[in-house]
């Protein structure tokens, strides 16, 4: 997968509510109630309800609010309720591929969005599980797995995307993604990755016609330094295969 340099986004993404209060919580996994004041925060300047009852949180999936989270290759879902903002799901998806190429096993989601009067008698009064902006990981038994996911995380923190925290009790990895800047990141990569795939699709096109033009080859031409004949026909193939966008421009 095709990954953006995150310099890009500190000049870029950060503008938005959690830019304004990133100095005051420091980038780590041990969390802080100033961290979970800049989850809620963010989460009301998002307009995001607090969700109290499972009827509600239902009614909000019919309306098109939150999305199920339904799993796939890369990520096991065990959540009671297993929907979430859309911004969510995607931070799911890309960070769940990434860690079955990292270290070869399932990303499990313990939790997504809880209503109020199902949360756990510790959950913090600020959490932000009842707005559907948070979503819990499960702790790998793998310690390569647990290094991958703890690197990631505080790498999309110190970005600026969201907050994380591994809790004790029970061990868990809480993440609040924000959503504007996730959403503005999600899509850069989104881009970055389809272009990529672009340029991989011509140069496989590129090396098949090189393949065939290798193929027409005369006996006399074989006497020739091979790397000049290479060069010649990648030339041809190239201009060949770029003729066409040339002509529309």
């Amino acid at each position: 997968m095709l990954r953006i340099a995150p310099l890009m986004l500190a000049a870029g993404l950060a503008t938005g509510p959690a830019a304004l209060a990133y100095a005051e919580v420091d980038v780590s996994l041990k969390g802080s109630r100033a961290s979970m004041l800049r989850q809620n925060e963010i989460a009301k300047q998002e307009a995001f309800s607090f969700l109290r009852t499972p009827t509600q949180v239902h009614n909000y999936v019919d309306f098109g609010y939150l999305v199920q989270l339904e799993g796939n290759d890369d990520y096991d879902v065990i959540a009671g309720y297993p929907f979430a903002r859309d911004v969510v799901r995607a931070f799911v998806e890309r960070l769940a591929q990434g860690y079955r190429e990292a270290c070869g096993e399932r990303l499990v989601v313990t939790s997504l969005t809880r209503p109020a009067d199902r949360q756990p008698g510790n959950a913090s009064a600020l959490s932000v599980h009842p707005a559907g902006m948070a979503v819990d990981l499960r702790v790998s038994g793998v310690a390569a797995c647990r290094e991958w996911l703890s690197v990631e995380l505080l790498r999309l923190e110190t970005m600026g995307l969201l907050d994380a925290t591994l809790e004790r009790r029970p061990p868990h990895y809480h993440v609040a993604v924000f959503p504007v800047p996730y959403g503005e990141y999600d899509a850069i990569q989104s881009v970055a990755e389809a272009e990529s795939e672009r340029l991989a699709q011509e140069m496989a096109a590129i090396e098949a016609r090189l393949a065939l033009a290798l193929l027409e080859l005369r006996p006399e031409q074989v006497e020739m330094p091979l790397r000049t004949t290479l060069i010649v026909r990648l030339a041809s193939v190239v201009a060949l295969l770029f003729l066409p966008l040339s002509i529309q421009a």
